[in-house]
């Protein structure tokens, strides 16, 4: 998971993009197996169109029409597509 930046005459971008370290399932209950990675988007900044800094908004599930809804509890499904019961 080691990821070096370089610039186009192939030297060491310095510095180098932040990263952060990150798990998903902990392999306990979830029965997935554990995944480790790198998020890179460690030093991003979200921008308006003018390029003055803004912070993101969260997400919000939405119809076809654009307007609201409350998102559905996350089902698990079989091969099959049978709900699965932990």
């Amino acid at each position: 998971m080691t990821y070096k930046r370089h610039e186009s005459n192939n030297t060491e971008s310095d510095p180098q993009p932040g990263s952060v370290s990150k798990t998903l399932y902990s392999g306990d209950s979830e029965g997935w197996s554990t995944v480790a990675w790198k998020d890179w988007n460690a030093d991003y900044q979200a921008r308006k169109v003018d390029n003055t800094t803004r912070t993101p908004g969260t997400y919000q599930a939405r119809k076809a029409d654009n307007s609201t809804r409350t998102p559905a509890a996350y089902q698990r499904h079989d091969k099959d597509n049978n709900a699965v019961e932990a």
